[in-house]
């Protein structure tokens, strides 16, 4: 969709959106198996269920009277015992089925400011960093999270960080949704009235423009990028907040 809102003799409003969706499932895999599990992925590929689709433990929070972990097997049970058997397709995938854009321009006369948004919905991803971070006392050469400070310390805590020393599994508890909204590109720009180039007799166009990029970002995700496109975070480098001036000049 692109269109102008509004349009006036010296302004111009205009908006354009995009949207995309993308459903995908897997119809046949090698030799006739039926599913394969992905090593050191949390993912699995199963005929006739979404390629991406994470398979993991469900992490079921912290027993307010001891502070031991809890999970939930594969029937959807309550149990203190963290068992590979207890795995199970989710629901919740790190292919984004939905994702799109949209930008607004607004022009008076010369002046010209102009915004770009990009988002992803329904991505899922999951925080390999946290695993680290919140270790409770597994990994302690790393920098931990202040999150720790809320960890189970008494009987009636009510937290979902089990009691120190209780190490952390690969579950649920770190798999996070990823989508976000992202203001990509905003530049505001003057375009000098051609009525000053004609007085130069050189130039036929000259603007001026300030331009920032990756400037806010809005994500439930608590890593540092949300719009890494992996099934897991493992400390990616985020993209760059980026700033630019520049002179156009048309001869």
């Amino acid at each position: 969709i692109n269109a102008d809102v509004l349009r006036l003799r010296d302004f111009v409003w205009n908006f354009s959106a995009n949207v995309s969706y993308n459903k995908n499932e897997i119809k046949e895999l090698y030799n006739g198996v039926q599913e394969y599990e992905l090593p050191n992925t949390s993912t699995k590929w199963v005929v006739g269920r979404p390629l991406g689709e994470f398979y993991i433990n469900r992490y079921a929070g912290v027993n307010p009277a001891n502070g031991d972990p809890l999970w939930y097997d594969k029937e959807g049970n309550l149990t203190t015992e963290f068992r590979e058997s207890d795995k199970v397709m989710v629901g919740k995938n790190y292919l984004a089925p939905w994702q799109g854009g949209f930008g607004t321009t607004l022009t008076w006369k010369g002046i010209s400011v102009n915004a770009q948004f990009s988002w992803v919905a329904d991505r899922w991803m999951f925080n390999n960093d946290r695993f680290f971070e919140e270790s409770n006392g597994l990994y302690t050469g790393f920098n931990q999270s202040k999150r720790l400070l809320n960890r189970w310390k008494k009987p009636g805590d009510v937290t979902d960080i089990p009691r120190w020393g209780v190490t952390p599994q690969m579950d649920s508890r770190f798999l996070e949704d990823a989508s976000f909204l992202r203001l990509k590109n905003l530049m505001i720009s003057y375009t000098f009235p051609q009525e000053w180039m004609k007085k130069t007799n050189f130039f036929t166009n000259a603007r001026i423009y300030a331009q920032g990029q990756n400037l806010l970002t809005f994500t439930k995700f608590s890593g540092l990028d949300p719009e890494a496109f992996t099934n897991m975070y493992q400390a990616q480098y985020p993209m760059s907040r980026q700033y630019s001036f520049g002179l156009e000049l048309s001869f």
